[in-house]
């Protein structure tokens, strides 16, 4: 069965289509958005501010631990990078500098 959703799906390759080449969707080809970091934050709490100074302007974000701190011990503690889709990357940036 096929979602109603997938039925209704434009072609990625089309121009101008999200996750076309220069479309600035930030949905890859295959439907997945895609995320780049903006920011770094030394802790969770802080990366929980840069989170809600982004809110705040509408713009989508994600906080991801860093590699070698991914530790259940290390549950505040620790790095944590600041993911936006491609397509607000430099409102993101422009907004945090």
């Amino acid at each position: 069965m096929r979602w109603p959703w997938r039925q209704s799906r434009p072609d990625p390759s089309a121009p101008g289509a999200p996750g076309a080449a220069g479309a600035g969707g930030g949905l890859s080809g295959t439907g997945e958005l895609r995320l780049v970091k903006v920011a770094y934050a030394n802790n969770l709490p802080e990366a929980e501010l840069i989170q809600s100074l982004l809110r705040q302007e509408h713009i989508p974000s994600m906080v991801q631990r860093n590699g070698g701190f991914d530790i259940p011990d290390f549950i505040a503690a620790g790095p944590r990078d600041i993911l936006v889709p491609v397509s607000q990357a430099d409102r993101a940036r422009e907004l945090l500098a």
